[in-house]
């Protein structure tokens, strides 16, 4: 099961999260990409975007910064 399935993002908060590229027509398949703030929004349809090939990464790991970024 993948942390996409599993895990539960908080709304508004920042996140730091790998996600991976499982589309095989991508040049980016089987890539590991790290965001270093990732932001929830609502805390739902939360996603990573391949900036190749536009379609949803799988997100393995999100981990909640401590402490969170100053928004100005």
């Amino acid at each position: 099961m993948s942390a996409s399935d599993i895990t539960t993002f908080l709304p508004g908060m920042y996140y730091e999260v790998t996600a991976r590229d499982n589309n095989e027509a991508c040049r980016n398949f089987g890539e590991t990409f790290t965001v270093a703030e990732f932001y929830s929004n609502a805390g739902t349809n939360c996603y990573v975007q391949c900036g190749i090939c536009r379609q949803h990464m799988e997100i393995l790991t999100a981990v909640l910064l401590d402490p969170q970024p100053e928004v100005s």
